[in-house]
């Protein structure tokens, strides 16, 4: 058996909920190369069940798969079809307070940098890390609000970031032509269909790529 298994790095401050760092294993632990990322809103609702020592006042351990993760671990697979799958798959997001809730989410973020409780820069990964992955899949999903000016020019460093990293990019774009469609809609009868065109899109922007990473 090589079923994967999700981890990931949480916070409390002021009565907030961070999820920091998140990602999806395929074999041992110590399969620590990047099969892949992905860069999405914010965290969902997965929780820990095992815990262990963390840096700092974070918690680190394992989570229980949310629909989300789920639906990367379809994708993973479909585009990487040789068993057994080893290593890992990481998990961005343009800011990492969680709530499973989008639009909730953003507004409180809005109200957290206007109280200079955080700041843009915080939420961005490194560009030597995101030069780590062979991929990044764009898909924080098509909400726009005029009123959300911090989130819009999160969203503005973030592209910027990447494109300084130079890692390969690739989503299915809103119809803004500035955003991209969350890989797990709502709907779950939407969930196959979109999972088949990020596969198509990946295909057709990277070409084919080796049935085992390198």
């Amino acid at each position: 058996m090589n079923d994967p298994k999700a981890f990931a790095t949480f916070r409390e401050q002021r009565g907030h909920q961070y999820r920091t760092s998140t990602y999806i294993q395929w074999g041992d632990v110590s399969e620590s190369r990047s099969l892949g990322s992905c860069l999405l809103l914010n965290p969902g609702s997965a929780a820990l069940f095992q815990t262990r020592p963390a840096a700092g006042h974070a918690i680190m351990g394992q989570v229980k798969p949310d629909p989300t993760m789920e639906q990367l671990i379809r994708f993973t697979e479909a585009i990487y079809p040789e068993r057994p799958l080893k290593g890992r798959l990481h998990v961005y997001n343009l800011f990492s307070l969680q709530n499973p809730s989008s639009s909730d989410a953003i507004a409180c973020f809005e109200q957290l940098v206007e109280k200079k409780e955080t700041t843009l820069e915080a939420q961005l990964a490194s560009v030597e890390e995101l030069r780590q992955h062979p991929w990044l899949l764009l898909g924080w999903g098509c909400l726009q609000r005029r009123s959300w000016r911090h989130f819009s020019a999160l969203k503005s460093l973030w592209k910027k970031q990447i494109a300084l990293s130079g890692v390969p990019v690739f989503g299915k774009k809103c119809s803004n032509g500035q955003d991209y469609y969350h890989p797990c809609p709502r709907l779950v009868s939407m969930r196959a269909a979109i999972l088949r065109d990020l596969v198509a899109i990946r295909g057709q922007t990277l070409g084919k790529m080796p049935s085992s990473p390198v």
